[in-house]
């Protein structure tokens, strides 16, 4: 995402800086990587009021990346701030990263690409969504109910082939109790079976092949407003700041 911040001021760091000659590219290099530095840690700060975590939010502090400007090389006098996007961190930082980035503007997602088992047929449909009371605002949904781990979401194999594993059933026969699970273009469902021969049936999850995400983190409203409150100082103290290592 790109935007323009408009700032008042900045004449006056732009005067000063043409004022100390040679030295203005280093001021400017310390200039963007202080208020670039400023915001990331702004940003990563505000995360924690405007996101649910089921865990540490360490992993999505660090998806907020800012690249600092170098004086050569390939990132000669250019500095990036980033929410998310492939390239940095290792894979779960790019996930979450790009979970970050969804949220931050308002997303619909439609995808068919996911092949379920139903019952007696096969249905082809993008997400499942957790049905009520399996996530939580502390806790994900247990590995151990996902569509893959019960038999009814399709694995992929290493030549690229699909299947489905085996097992969606728990519990003894011979007692006439425990859990399967079946599911139907609907969703997955969860059938409790008793010792007197009825069972209770549950949702616990619902497809769906599209999904909105609303736009709620505001995270470039906070770099904003960062950039806006402290360019002009930040800027003048980079230039004293360089001014002060020349004599060094």
């Amino acid at each position: 995402m790109s935007f323009t911040v408009n700032v008042s001021g900045v004449a006056e760091v732009q005067k000063a800086l043409a004022g100390i000659g040679k030295a203005a590219p280093k001021a400017t290099r310390l200039w963007c990587n202080w208020i670039g530095l400023e915001a990331q840690g702004e940003m990563r700060k505000q995360i924690g009021s405007r996101f649910s975590f089921r865990g540490t939010s360490e992993g999505f502090e660090k998806a907020i990346v800012f690249s600092q400007a170098k004086a050569s090389g390939a990132r000669k006098d250019k500095a990036e701030l980033t929410v998310g996007g492939p390239g940095f961190g290792g894979s779960r930082t790019q996930k979450l990263g790009v979970i970050l980035a969804r949220h931050e503007e308002a997303n619909t997602r439609t995808s068919t690409s996911q092949i379920f088992r139903t019952t007696g047929n096969q249905s082809t449909t993008g997400f499942f969504l957790p049905a009520k009371g399996l996530r939580t605002t502390s806790t994900n949904p247990p590995k151990a109910l996902y569509p893959r781990n019960i038999g009814v979401s399709a694995r992929r194999r290493v030549d690229g082939g699909e299947f489905f594993a085996g097992g969606s059933k728990k519990g003894s026969k011979k007692k006439g109790t425990g859990v399967s699970f079946f599911a139907t273009d609907k969703g997955i469902f969860r059938r409790r079976h008793t010792s007197f021969g009825s069972a209770d049936v549950e949702a616990i999850w619902w497809f769906r092949s599209r999904v909105k995400t609303p736009a709620r983190l505001k995270l470039w409203a906070t770099a904003e407003d960062v950039f806006k409150r402290r360019a002009v100082a930040l800027g003048l103290q980079a230039i004293e700041e360089t001014l002060f290592r020349e004599t060094l």
